[in-house]
This record gives C-alpha cells, structure tokens and sequence, in this order.
C-alpha cells in the first residue's frame, strides 16, 4: 500500500514536471538581439566605390551618373502621364537640367483628365526650385567630422512640443560609446501665422534647425530632402550615417548605433534600409492625402524604404544630390528617395525592426513595440513615456 501510494506521487509529481515544461515553451519570450539587415548574394559594385575616384571631376562624375541613371528606364513604363513622360525625357537628355526657380511647370503643360488638388498643383508650379534661400543654418553641426550618426528629421513650424518631445528623448545628442550622434530638424515656413520669432528663440536655445524659405507641406516633403542633401552636402559630408526620419517617430538609438557598428564593408557601402515597400500603386483615391491622378503618374512605385524612417550610408550623400538631377521630382518623397536610391543601383534592404506603418490593432500589445528599432505616430507624451520604459527587462513582457 505504502509502495502504492509513493508510485502514485512520483507519476504525479512526472506529470506536473511535464506540463511545467510545456507551459515553460509556450510562454517564453527569447530575448531580443539586434538583427543585422539581409543583404543579397547577387554580385554589387558600392555607387562609392565606383564614383569615388571621381571626385573633383564634375563633368566625368555626371557623365558616369546620367549612365547610371538609365537604370530608371526599366522601371519607368512608356504613358502618357506627365511624370512618366517627363523622366524619359530627362534621361534622354546629354546634360542634366538646371533646377532653379525660373524653371516652372503648370497644370496647362499636363493633359489634365482627372482632378489635380490644389496642393499638387502648387507642388507642379515650384517643383523645379531647389535653390531656397536658407533662413536658419547650422554650419557647424559637424564641424569636428567625428558624426557616426546625422538624425535628419523633417518637422513643420508649427510642431514645437514635437521637437522637444525628440530632443529630450530618443534624439538627444549623445555619445554612445564613442559613436557621436547629432540632430537636425528640417523645416519650411508658414504663412499664418508668422512663426519666425519663436523658431529663432528656440534655435538660440537648441542650435539643431535647418528653415529654408518655402511653403511647409506635405508635397513639398521632396523638396526638403533635396535641399537636406545640399546642406549636408556641404556640412556633413564625412557623417558615417543617416537617419531621415520624421516627428512623430521614436527610434533605439543605442540598438541603431550597435548595428551600425557591426556591418562590415559591402553592407555599410551600399546600405539604405528600413521598413521596405515593394510593388505599391500610387494611391488613387482623391479623399487621400497620398492622392496621385492617373493622368500624373501611371505605373506601380519601385521599391522604397517607407519615409517615417529609414537609414543610409553617409558618403552616398554627394552622389545622391547630384544623381537627382536626373529624376524628376516627385511629389511622395519617399517613393521619390527610392528612385534615387535606383538611380544609384542602390536597393533597399528590409529590417523587421523598423515599422513605420501602424501595427493593426490586433497584434498591438503593451509589449509588443519593445524590440522594435523604430516605430512611427507618437505623439510627444509617447515618446517621453517610452524613452523611460526603454531600459525595463524584455522578460516583464
């Protein structure tokens, strides 16, 4: 009997040892490590490898990236549409065009069969002037070339708690283990009301924004990241890295400067990486803010990374100023920083931790941001909160 009953408690005793085991897999969570991007095995020659002897040598160095740019001919289809027929022309042409302000487009020179809102149409009439009188500069900000990483983040005037929510979080400019990281904010202007006072006493105090003297808006997003790429062009050159990125985003930057610090040369040389959209079709709904008439643009998007925030090699900086010369601008600015990118013979490289579209509702979890490198639509309450929660142990989730 005695026997009986210590056999019945190690069977139970088995058991609960058994279903401790399979609760144990069932619940446990490994812990998150920085993931490096996948990179093709496809043989790749770096655009900065290739250009690099070039330097100095303008004429030579827009003959090589007018050759390059053809590469866009695969992806442009032949239409009608303006944009479509624009960039074949431009890349049929043996020098690059002038883009200044003296160039302008009107909805009269498209054959006009769907709607052009008003904000696409202003985009048409300034989309060839990229030489904005700068208001606010930051000549210095990389002075000491010792920049591991430039965050360039678009903001409009008007988004001040935005910009302090950044700076006294994830974009403070820190030292991460001998990685210097600065911080630029890009903006345009607004017409009412008059900003101008504010953004100057917030500059005395921040030293961090870049203004040029255009209409801030949402078409106009190309325009800033091309006079982004002249200033850093001109001031940040050496920076080994950048983040474009935009507001209402908040980034691990401690997680970013890690990878960063792991690539080895062909990944660093060629990287531009983020969250990755393939095969999109330009949004056809005139309720939409990303709204682009058939008669503007017909075809699907080449691949980009999406533009709440993406991160590319530094020294890609002079070629992609001046390879844009021979795309015609577009008025989605990461679609347009894609085709760029394509000019270069540079692809996009998918990281599954940068999520710069919402996560649907059913897979959000209090949890469920925590091993993510880059998440987008925060407000500055959500950033300054999850700046605190940032260093809490993954296994509390």
């Amino acid at each position: 009997m005695v026997r009986c009953r210590k056999f019945s408690i190690s069977l139970i005793a088995f058991f609960m040892l058994v279903a401790l085991k399979i609760c144990i897999d069932l619940t446990y969570t490994p812990p998150h490590l920085p993931q490096t991007p996948s990179i093709s095995t496809e043989p790749y020659r770096s655009p900065v490898v290739q250009l690099g002897p070039l330097q100095g040598d303008e004429e030579l160095s827009m003959a090589t990236l007018h050759n390059l740019a053809q590469k866009l001919r695969k992806a442009v289809i032949r239409s009608e549409a303006f944009w479509n027929t624009e960039q074949l022309q431009l890349l049929d042409l043996k020098a690059p065009m002038a883009w200044t302000c003296s160039n302008s487009t009107s909805v009269s020179q498209v054959k006009v069969t769907d709607p052009y809102p008003d904000l696409l149409q202003s985009f048409l009439a300034h989309s060839r002037c990229r030489n904005h009188r700068m208001i606010i500069n930051q000549p210095k900000k990389c002075s000491l070339n010792t920049t591991f990483l430039l965050l360039a983040i678009k903001s409009s005037p008007q988004n001040f708690a935005q910009r302090q929510a950044v700076r006294n979080s994830w974009g403070g400019e820190r030292d991460y283990g001998g990685k210097n990281v600065k911080l630029v904010f890009l903006l345009g202007t607004v017409q009412v009301p008059d900003l101008s006072p504010l953004l100057v006493y917030e500059n005395s105090r921040s030293h961090d924004l870049l203004q040029w003297d255009f209409v801030d808006t949402f078409f106009n997003l190309t325009l800033k990241d091309q006079l982004f790429l002249g200033w850093a062009n001109k001031h940040c050159a050496k920076a080994n890295y950048i983040l474009k990125g935009d507001d209402d985003v908040f980034a691990r930057i401690p997680n970013i400067v890690q990878i960063l610090s792991l690539l080895d040369n062909q990944r660093h040389h060629s990287l531009y990486m983020g969250h990755v959209v393939k095969a999109a079709r330009p949004y056809r709904d005139t309720h939409s803010k990303y709204y682009i008439p058939p008669s503007f643009y017909a075809g699907f998007y080449p691949p980009y990374a999406g533009g709440g925030g993406y991160v590319f090699f530094g020294r890609l900086i002079p070629w992609l100023y001046l390879v844009s010369r021979f795309v015609s601008p577009f008025p989605i600015d990461d679609v347009y920083t894609g085709m760029c990118f394509m000019a270069l013979g540079v692809h996009p490289v998918g990281h599954p931790g940068f999520k710069t579209f919402n996560i649907p509702k059913e897979e959000k979890t209090s949890c469920s941001e925590k091993p993510l490198l880059l998440v987008h639509r925060k407000s500055p309450q959500e950033m300054l909160k999850m700046w605190g929660q940032q260093y809490e142990k993954m296994q509390q989730c």
